[in-house]
């Protein structure tokens, strides 16, 4: 035994020794793991395919640390009755043959797709095989405890959608597994997916939740097949069933409401205000959305309508200017005295969106009529709701409700006068008198000068003659109009390198509006046969671009404050044509008589657009109201003459009496000027009755017994007048008429013509325009000189002001002389 032990113990030593020399000297590192941390199979999560169809599954592992390894994969269908998988990853929705090259359909339903490589296991791939989808469809559906929120959603509110899959008629939906969503107009609705708890990740259903106020269409889509309807879903209530509707809806805003301060001050109950000039005044929006919530904070926890994309515009932003992309609440800052309005609109088609488009479900009087009657009787929805309500239209400022059935007599919008010293401003001056003339004939001279000094400055030669001339309200850039080509001036590049001109294509023709922003223009060309009318989009030279549209013989146009529409008048004006980006060109509304380029304008909110028409075909002179929600008429007034000038004035207090001894109501004051004398018509906005397809409606106010439109005499006989104005505080009127050396003055607090502003040299005026803060009248007259007439107590003619010949001609502005006789000052406008 000694001996075995001995012999045992020599055999140890020896292999201790063995292993002491193999590592004597020399360190080893650990070798690779042999199996892998992580197994990644493609396509993961989940996908969905067409029973027959192929596809490829590849996979890939990796270390703990990240590295790749080389290896290879086992691919395993939980279901071989419906899915194969070959051993290069290539997979069969059904059954592979035994050469893995032809795929025969097999069952219908859901497998589990892992890799495996080294022992270790991918997360599985769920496969969805279906039958060939030939319709989708998107439902809403009700869930438990959750109310009924319909028939549309106010912001933040939301609903649960479904899709459902079928194929030849059959719902196949549950083997499909998830579908893509999305919306026509994204900016209504927010889309989450559900998940569906069989599977942690979603599959048919989705989460809608109400965003910018609008209507949308919202589709779905799987294998390459989208929804073709979406329904909102319907319920039993009182034993009767909820309408179908055929469209998911972000509340409209129904009324919106301007407040001169913070909101729910009402500063004012008329929404006006005096400031001084270079002070600034904060406007604020408030909105109502058509089932009653509002922007308005609350202590009930209920839902405040916030960031609503409105529209801001003013009448005259050289005095009241609106700040960029303001939302509920917009800084009005006062640049220059004077007077002007403000206001906001919910305007397509950033704010309820979806407009012109009439969903099928109401697009007949019964529809909207069956719809309303359900909806009345659910708890919630207000007493003057209406289905009609849910198209989107455009939503315009109306007054403050003040107390139940007591609206303040302002005309929505925020109208201001700004007080303070009067300035200088700046204007363009030239001649018509080579317009029909050729430029290689004939070319015609600009001058670009301000009333701060007495000269004209060096003339600029035009590229095309022009026979019309026209400011955006911003001042920022002027239109020309000519039979050679039309032009866009930008007034800040006269006097240095860069040229102030920038041509307009092959848009040819007058130029007849402008828009409030300045990018667009509306010019219209008589002279080519056929005629046609060019709606301009100017913004920049890289995105011009021109609707040419078949308009013969227009004669005016009026952009809405919003753009929104644009209103062209043809056929020698006695049809109105209203275009829109949004919506094709409507067929022409036949007028009763004809308007003209001075007789067109929109009321301060823009929801109206005035047009006085001429007496024709038996009818007489009328001022005609249209609804720039729907194009309808929203009121006529009788005229006693042809009107010749027209003007919409912003909601000041008009103080004074008619030439027959009546005040003058409150509300939107529209003065019209014939040859002999002057309307005022004032109208009123109101809440619409329900069911009304405009979310306002107007009405006209006169405080004259016997006539609706109050009448002031000028007493001059008849005059030929070239332009009127209104001085800014609402007090005077002035008059410029042709063969009239001196500028006629209506003075409201005399009720009378006092002896008007006299011309030096007894000059006959051809044109005139008035600066924006009303402290300068400019006339051009016969002369040829410009006349700088002072509008401030009594008035004078201040400085005449020559034009310089042209170098080598003897002639200011043209260098021909054609057929008409020498080119004359025909065309001054000011700069806003």
């Amino acid at each position: 035994m000694g001996r075995s032990l001995s012999n045992a113990l020599r055999l140890t030593v020896a292999i201790l020794s063995i292993w002491n020399i193999s590592g004597c000297g020399k360190s080893t590192k650990a070798g690779p793991p042999l199996f892998p941390a992580k197994v990644n199979l493609l396509p993961s999560a989940n996908t969905s395919v067409n029973l027959g169809d192929t596809f490829a599954f590849t996979a890939s592992a990796q270390t703990a640390s990240g590295t790749n390894l080389t290896t290879s994969f086992t691919f395993v269908s939980s279901d071989t009755a419906i899915l194969n998988v070959a051993p290069n990853g290539f997979a069969c929705a059904g059954h592979w043959d035994t050469a893995f090259t032809t795929c025969t359909p097999g069952g219908t339903g859901v497998v589990q797709v892992t890799a495996l490589a080294l022992g270790q296991s991918s997360v599985p791939t769920f496969v969805f095989v279906h039958p060939v989808i030939d319709l989708v469809t998107v439902i809403g559906i009700l869930l438990d405890n959750v109310p009924v929120q319909e028939p549309c959603l106010s912001q933040s509110q939301s609903m649960a959608l479904e899709a459902h899959a079928f194929s030849q008629g059959s719902d196949i939906t549950s083997s499909v597994g998830p579908f893509s969503w999305t919306a026509q107009n994204p900016a209504v609705v927010s889309l989450a997916p559900i998940v569906n708890t069989a599977f942690n990740f979603a599959t048919n259903q989705e989460r809608a939740t109400a965003l910018t106020p609008g209507m949308t269409q919202i589709y779905a889509s799987a294998s390459g097949v989208s929804s073709s309807s979406f329904q909102q879903p319907q319920y039993q209530n009182s034993g009767a069933t909820s309408p179908v509707l055929d469209f998911f809806e972000t509340c409209p805003i129904q009324t919106i409401n301007l407040e001169v301060g913070a909101a729910g001050s009402q500063v004012t109950s008329q929404t006006t205000f005096v400031a001084a000039k270079g002070s600034s005044q904060t406007a604020t929006a408030i909105l109502t959305d058509v089932m009653g919530k509002s922007s308005l904070p609350n202590s009930n926890n209920d839902i405040v309508l916030s960031k609503i994309p409105l529209t801001w515009t003013s009448s005259q932003p050289a005095v009241l200017s609106a700040a960029s992309s303001c939302l509920q609440s917009c800084t009005i800052t006062t640049p220059l005295p004077g007077a002007g309005s403000v206001t906001a609109s919910c305007s397509p088609p950033g704010c309820n969106i979806g407009y012109p488009l009439v969903p099928t479900t109401l697009s007949t009087p019964a529809a909207i009529a069956a719809c309303t009657q359900f909806f009345l009787k659910q708890s919630g929805i207000p007493s003057t709701f209406s289905c009609q309500q849910l198209i989107p239209v455009p939503v315009y400022t109306s007054p403050l409700q003040l107390a139940p059935g007591s609206l303040a007599s302002s005309n929505g919008a925020i109208s201001g006068l700004v007080t303070g010293a009067t300035s200088s401003t700046g204007f363009l001056a030239t001649s018509t008198g080579c317009a029909h003339t050729a430029p290689v004939t004939c070319t015609t001279s600009i001058y670009s000068a301000t009333t701060a000094t007495a000269s004209t400055g060096t003339e600029n030669p035009l590229t095309s003659s022009p026979n019309s001339l026209m400011f955006d309200p911003l001042g920022a850039r002027a239109y020309l109009g000519s039979d050679f080509g039309a032009v866009q001036i930008n007034p800040a590049n006269f006097g240095t390198t860069n040229s102030p001109f920038t041509s307009l294509g092959t848009v040819t023709g007058k130029v007849l509006a402008v828009s409030n922003n300045g990018n667009a223009a509306v010019f219209s060309d008589t002279i080519h046969t056929p005629n046609q009318t060019y709606v301009v989009n100017a913004g920049s030279s890289a995105s011009l671009s021109a609707s040419a549209l078949s308009i013969s013989n227009a004669v005016a146009a009026a952009f809405s404050p919003d753009q929104l529409k644009t209103l062209i008048f043809g056929n020698g004006g006695g049809s109105l044509y209203v275009f829109s980006p949004l919506q094709a060109l409507q067929p022409p509304i036949t007028l009763s008589g004809p308007a003209n380029a001075n007789t067109v304008a929109f009321s301060p909110s823009g929801a109206f657009a005035f047009v006085a028409e001429a007496a024709a075909n038996g009818n007489p002179a009328n001022l005609t109201t249209f609804a720039t929600c729907d194009n309808s008429i929203a009121g006529t007034v009788p005229l006693p003459g042809n009107p010749l000038f027209m003007k919409v004035l912003p909601g000041l207090q008009l103080e004074g009496r008619d030439s027959f001894g009546n005040t003058i109501p409150d509300g939107t004051h529209v003065f019209v000027l014939d040859s002999t004398g002057f309307d005022i018509l004032t109208s009123t906005i109101s809440p619409p009755a329900p069911g009304a397809s405009c979310p306002q409606i107007l009405k006209f106010v006169s405080n004259d017994p016997m006539r609706m439109a109050q009448r002031i005499e000028l007493g001059q006989g008849t005059i030929q007048p070239i332009n009127f104005f209104v001085s800014a505080d609402v007090s005077q009127i002035y008059v410029v008429a042709a063969g009239h050396a001196s500028i006629l003055v209506y003075d409201f607090g005399l009720g009378a013509v006092t002896s008007g502003i006299e011309l030096v040299g007894n000059a006959a005026p051809v044109g005139a325009d008035m600066s924006a803060d009303a402290g300068t009248i400019l006339v051009g007259s016969s002369d040829g000189m410009l006349h700088q007439v002072s509008t401030g107590i009594g008035g004078n003619d201040r400085v005449q002001l020559p034009f310089p010949d042209l170098p080598n001609f003897l002639n200011p502005f043209c260098t021909a002389t054609p057929t008409p006789g020498p080119c004359t000052l025909s065309l001054v406008v000011a700069k806003p």
